[in-house]
């Protein structure tokens, strides 16, 4: 049986955030490179603008401060590159890349092109160079 941690829950459901679409023209992945970027730098309000209401309810600052000081644990952060894309159910598949470590993402926007679900899966390790 796998027992989650408050912390590592909290951090896959910001992560999921990190893959879903954005609105008024915003393509999906320029809004989950930037919610992505916000996570990194640990900011709460930059990251939460791009959620939807429900999701927005769901993060709390120790989440987005544990999981900023994981993703820092792999390097810079260098972008995102998208992998798969199912705009009608506005599902989208990401992979993230830092110096030492490539990671997937996945998200789910809602009918107003918020986030409304958002995960990374962070590598329990970090690479060594």
């Amino acid at each position: 049986m796998r027992v989650r941690t408050p912390a590592a829950a909290a951090a896959g459901l910001l992560t999921l955030a990190l893959c879903a679409c954005g609105g008024g023209g915003t393509s999906p992945q320029t809004v989950v490179n930037e919610t992505t970027q916000a996570v990194y730098n640990d900011d709460v309000n930059a990251m939460q603008s791009h959620f939807d209401a429900d999701l927005q309810k769901q993060v709390t600052i120790d989440g987005v401060k544990t999981l900023s000081t994981k993703l820092k644990s792999f390097g810079a952060y260098k972008g995102l590159t998208q992998t798969a894309a199912e705009p009608n159910g506005g599902r989208y598949d990401y992979t993230a890349s830092f110096d030492r470590a490539a990671m997937n993402g996945h998200g789910r926007s809602d009918g107003n092109g918020q986030i409304a679900a958002y995960r990374i899966d962070v590598p329990r390790t970090v690479a060594q160079q």
